[in-house]
């Protein structure tokens, strides 16, 4: 987290989602990674932490101690169990929005039940209900829900790829993505930099910048498809291993997740060597041993 904020001068920082397992981890995980995320970011950066849960007691116990420890937001996965259909997943995150006192982002994705405009608008009535992160692959329905909701509440599409257009066209906020610390390294910022460059005005450089990016969005899209992508699996151990590859500490998955194999390794670490990020990781790591020594 440290490197994250330090050497990648991240903005904020979301915990317990997909590279971490939040479904393989215990409450009281998840709830000791609260606390260490408040103590390493000591108010530098807001911070997110997942509560997502199928059982809405569970999620109101996490978001509770999110609260009580010093996290700024919690974000809460629709559920794909018991909540199907408009009625029952309002009912859901009314139930436990009355019972906490903290911001709630809604993860809205097509791998459990995707939420419409309707239901959005009756979602935005909810008081601490305060943004959209967007995992849906249309961006028709992203549109509609700008439209309908926009103005009441932020919304953030969970793909680095368009978020030029997004936040210099359609007025986006905020990036909340995985891609800023597979993407960069120390010396080498270029989403922070063509961020910047948007919030600056300076569209040409902002473009130029994000195009350079092209190469590292083919290998992740062959690598991590998305949530919900095709197969079916979830590519934590991708992640995990690309973070390795950078010289952070992705570590093992826990089941029912599997590990990827030697030769998917060997090619992993193939494609991004021809992008020549892994070189500039190398550059960044001996530059800070000498600034240390």
């Amino acid at each position: 987290l440290e490197y994250c904020l330090t050497d990648l001068q991240l903005e904020g920082h979301y915990c317990i989602g997909n590279v971490a397992e939040f479904w393989a981890m215990t409450n009281e995980e998840r709830m000791r990674v609260h606390e260490i995320n408040v103590e390493v970011a000591r108010g530098r950066v807001p911070l997110i932490a997942g509560c997502h849960h199928q059982n809405p007691n569970e999620v109101i116990e996490l978001a509770r101690h999110a609260q009580d420890v010093g996290i700024d937001f919690v974000i809460i996965l629709t559920p794909f169990v018991a909540a199907r259909g408009d009625d029952a997943i309002y009912e859901f995150y009314r139930y436990v929005c009355e019972r906490i006192d903290i911001g709630v982002v809604l993860f809205n994705t097509e791998a459990t039940a995707p939420i419409g405009v309707p239901l959005a608008k009756r979602l935005a009535k909810i008081p601490n209900i305060c943004g959209f992160k967007q995992g849906v692959s249309k961006v028709s329905a992203t549109i509609a829900l700008r439209a309908a909701i926009g103005h009441e509440l932020e919304v953030s599409v969970a793909d680095e790829a368009p978020w030029v257009f997004n936040s210099s066209v359609m007025g986006d906020r905020w990036l909340l993505n995985y891609c800023p610390h597979l993407y960069q390294v120390p010396g080498y910022l270029p989403v922070n930099d063509y961020s910047r460059a948007v919030l600056e005005g300076d569209y040409n450089t902002a473009i130029e910048i994000s195009r350079s990016l092209n190469p590292l969005r083919t290998v992740l899209s062959k690598w991590i498809p998305g949530y919900g992508g095709a197969g079916g699996r979830v590519p934590a151990a991708e992640q995990k291993y690309w973070m390795e590859l950078l010289g952070m500490h992705g570590g093992p998955v826990r089941p029912p997740c599997t590990e990827l194999t030697a030769e998917q390794k060997a090619q992993m670490q193939s494609d991004l060597q021809a992008t020549g990020l892994l070189d500039k990781a190398r550059a960044g790591r001996a530059k800070a041993q000498r600034r240390v020594a």
